[in-house]
């Protein structure tokens, strides 16, 4: 929903710059920014595997509403990304086009929040904003958003919302040009042209990963291994108190080239692994 996304963005500024001054009694107004990198957009849940060439439309409708929400016009994802083979060279360099056609020739960032002042567009902020605010409120009862995730209920509610909303489409109520509606014997099916070599060549990925393989040994072996081993068990340690902010360890571990990899495994052997409530 056009709209609606503009408006999720501009009653989430709303709410952080309240939550930031309020609750944590932040002074400065730059700290009450909602930074982001993208504004609203129209999700890749919005992408269709029929048409593949459509999700580009719904890309740029969504990089124009991310603009008028106050945000970058980013048209994500690249068209091709229900595929799941990874983007192509075509729909990430038609993607970063589109992206500079709406900041350079439309100059659509030139006005900070356009719609301010529209009557439709406040009062469904307003109305997302109170909503929201419920939603919080209700979480905090349940003892905040860690208890929320542990009772289900946060699963319970994703779920239910991706339910409702495959029913509409299954339903008819709810729209998808070239899945549910427009697929008539009459509707052309646009069929992509290769402009460039297929990107999705076995051998060719098969030849990366042995290569990202390699280098991954290569950077094992000429680091520094003790200093890599000692910085790991302070990071164990530290991840053993309560109140300890992980995050400059974490950092000081990526510059003596520790991998994600160990990192994530010496902190599962203190939080272990999180295993979901059945919903």
């Amino acid at each position: 929903d056009f709209f609606k996304e503009i408006a999720f963005q501009r009653a989430a500024r709303r709410m952080w710059a309240k939550i930031l001054k309020e609750k944590f009694g932040a002074r400065n107004e730059r700290s009450m920014l909602l930074r982001q990198p993208a504004g609203a957009h129209m999700g890749y849940e919005n992408c269709t595997v029929q048409r593949p060439l459509n999700n580009l439309t719904r890309s740029v409708v969504g990089a124009i509403a991310s603009a008028l929400s106050g945000g970058p016009p980013i048209p994500m994802p690249p068209y091709d990304e229900p595929l799941g083979l990874g983007w192509s060279l075509e729909a990430s360099q038609l993607a970063e086009d589109a992206f500079k056609i709406l900041y350079y020739e439309a100059k659509l960032t030139r006005v900070l929040d356009p719609l301010a002042g529209s009557y439709y567009v406040e009062h469904l902020t307003d109305e997302i904003e109170e909503a929201a605010w419920k939603e919080l409120g209700k979480i905090e009862s349940m003892g905040g958003i860690v208890a929320a995730i542990e009772s289900g209920y946060v699963q319970r509610e994703i779920a239910k919302s991706a339910y409702e909303r495959q029913r509409r489409i299954e339903n008819g109520e709810e729209l998808i040009v070239g899945v549910n509606c427009f697929v008539g014997e009459h509707e052309l099916e646009v069929q992509i042209t290769r402009l460039v070599p297929h990107p999705y060549d076995p051998d060719k990925r098969e030849r990366a990963e042995e290569r990202q393989i390699q280098n991954l040994a290569e950077v094992k072996h000429n680091r520094d291994n003790h200093a890599a081993t000692q910085l790991l068990r302070e990071l164990k340690e530290k991840a053993k108190k309560e109140d300890e902010n992980l995050i400059p360890h974490l950092i000081e571990c990526a510059k003596a080239y520790v991998t994600e990899q160990e990192m994530c495994d010496t902190l599962r052997e203190v939080f272990g692994e999180y295993e979901p409530t059945t919903v």
